[in-house]
């Protein structure tokens, strides 16, 4: 039993339980609830970015987890492997994206699903862990997912920013030169003291930068410390080339060739909220909106906001917009 802060002097008492799931490479996640005899809405498995970790959702000033455990949500803050606690339970590295939609994802949904009581599950994904979403959901998970929700996943990698199209092409051209095949492990929690360091300096918005991690003034100095400090997390460059695949105009397949996941999310009739930033200059909304175009789904939402890709989870103004669209969304399904 843990008394926990929600947002500002906003508090709760939860019931918290830390779980690894079975097989080959075990998981890590934070079970979070309100205690008993409250019931249980449903189960929501959340899913961080790139490089990141479950501190994407939760810091002991504002947690999107505790406000959606709060509203009688039974959560699942999930680690994905080589990051975070699973990283620490001895889950390696991944190789490919595929680690994570073919065999962490389903780990994760199997565990939920056997602990919770709940047949199906909503996944709530920010930036990669919104594709993730996209791309198990449609395919291992297709009859285990109640609905997807994604905040800044960039569908489309690099469309809306001339910069971030010629990274991808860049990384593309590199790839196929076989030079990257050791496929390094990126220890990202660099970037992450650096944006803390010097926050002050990409908070500036007299300053013009090709591309923030945030909207200026949009994060208050201690949440925007926290998130940086705890958040980064280490990665490999092969989910990196990865997510750069996906922005290509034929789509995003296994890397053995035989499914095509971009395929088989469209024609998946599941509800679907696709969250953008107008502000975010990592997944603009020209690069996250083809997912919500192109989805065939009978129930489908795509809201766009004047935030970064940070401030979509942990900004001030998104306790009071993004948080409640989400809320709401869950409730009325």
């Amino acid at each position: 039993m843990v008394e926990q802060t929600i947002d500002g002097e906003q508090r709760q008492t939860f019931l918290k339980e830390v779980l690894m799931t079975g097989g080959k490479h075990p998981l890590g996640m934070v079970r979070k609830r309100l205690p008993p005899p409250h019931p249980s809405r449903g189960a929501v498995i959340l899913i961080h970015g790139y490089a990141q970790n479950r501190y994407t959702w939760h810091s002991t000033k504002r947690s999107f987890v505790n406000y959606l455990a709060d509203d009688g949500w039974d959560v699942f803050n999930v680690d994905l492997r080589g990051h975070g606690r699973s990283r620490r339970f001895g889950a390696p590295y991944p190789r490919t994206m595929d680690d994570y939609i073919r065999e962490d994802m389903p780990a994760f949904v199997d565990e939920v699903r056997e602990v919770s009581g709940h047949e199906r599950v909503f996944l709530v994904g920010h930036s990669m862990g919104g594709l993730i979403s996209y791309f198990a959901g449609a395919t291992k998970l297709r009859d285990r997912v109640r609905g997807i929700t994604t905040l800044g996943s960039p569908y489309v990698f690099g469309e809306g920013s001339a910069l971030l199209v010629g990274l991808r092409e860049l990384a593309a051209a590199v790839r196929w030169t076989g030079l990257l095949d050791s496929n390094p492990a990126l220890p990202l929690r660099i970037v992450g003291r650096h944006l803390e360091r010097r926050k002050s300096l990409w908070n500036a918005r007299a300053i013009p930068l090709p591309i923030r991690a945030w909207a200026p003034d949009t994060v208050e100095p201690e949440v925007l410390e926290e998130y940086l400090v705890r958040t980064f997390d280490r990665s490999t460059l092969s989910v990196a080339l990865d997510i750069f695949r996906a922005g290509t105009s034929k789509g995003f397949k296994s890397v053995d060739g035989m499914i095509d996941y971009s395929t088989a999310f469209e024609i998946l009739d599941r509800p679907l909220l696709v969250v953008a930033g107008t502000e975010d200059g990592l997944a603009p909304p020209a690069s996250v909106r083809p997912a919500y175009d192109r989805s065939r789904s009978r129930d489908k939402t795509y809201r766009a906001f004047p935030f970064g890709h940070i401030d979509l989870v942990v900004g001030k103004e998104a306790t009071r917009t993004v948080w409640p669209l989400i809320r709401n969304w869950l409730a009325r399904r």
